[in-house]
């Protein structure tokens, strides 16, 4: 799972900005500080319920490991939804109230920083149609793979790594789009780069000026960020 924020409290399945943000039982029974076999419990007693407020009607997702002494240790995948209806089960000590209002806090955060992620990306998609056509409106721009090429390229001189690297260290898998994993910064530096390719594509120049004219540039590694 993925901590976005660094909270330690909500987190994604993977970096996709389209993932739902989630808690689970392990965490409501740290803060909370109850045991975790009495949040399983309420989970499995007000299953129906908890079904209800989930994004379908299958069983609520769950993760289940093996602990040190082999046996199964099960992981719950609450939304929002669900994780505020188990804690509203809890008896409301200090510890269960200052719990509630950081989750509650997090949650938004979490939401926040997706939603704009969204946005980011979603204004970039003009940039990346005006750099496919003005690949194919360049007259020396003649390989049929050019646009995948030219792509290539913007992701190593942008964020410092080339494609599968990205995929690899993002975990993303193969068939996903990677421009939804990018955080914004991410993606507000590859906008930088396709603008300056549009430009020299725009002036007839061939692949190999452009790759050279980026590489006397100084390059950004920019993962980690938000």
């Amino acid at each position: 799972m993925y901590d976005l924020l660094n909270t330690g409290l909500v987190f994604t399945q993977s970096e996709n900005e389209n993932d739902t943000p989630i808690t689970t039982n392990y965490v409501i029974s740290e803060y909370a500080r109850i045991k975790v076999h009495a949040v399983n419990q309420l989970i499995r007693r007000y299953k129906s319920e908890m079904k209800s407020l989930g994004l379908n009607a299958r069983e609520v997702p769950k993760v289940i490991e093996k602990n040190t002494n082999g046996r199964p240790k099960i992981t719950y995948l609450l939304n929002e939804k669900q994780s505020v209806f188990i804690i509203a089960l809890l008896r409301n000590t200090k510890q269960v109230v200052e719990f509630k209002r950081n989750l509650a806090n997090a949650f938004v955060e979490v939401k926040k920083l997706l939603s704009k992620r969204q946005i980011t990306h979603s204004n970039s998609k003009p940039i990346t149609k005006t750099l496919g056509q003005a690949i194919q409106d360049n007259p020396n721009i003649t390989n049929k793979f050019a646009y995948s090429t030219f792509n290539k390229l913007i992701y190593k001189h942008a964020l410092g790594i080339n494609t599968n690297q990205l995929r690899k260290t993002k975990g993303i898998p193969k068939h996903d789009v990677i421009s939804d994993y990018l955080t914004v910064d991410e993606q507000q530096e590859l906008n930088k780069i396709k603008n300056l390719v549009i430009s020299l594509l725009n002036i007839n120049l061939d692949y190999q000026t452009i790759k050279q004219t980026l590489e006397n540039l100084p390059s950004k590694q920019l993962q980690g960020s938000k």
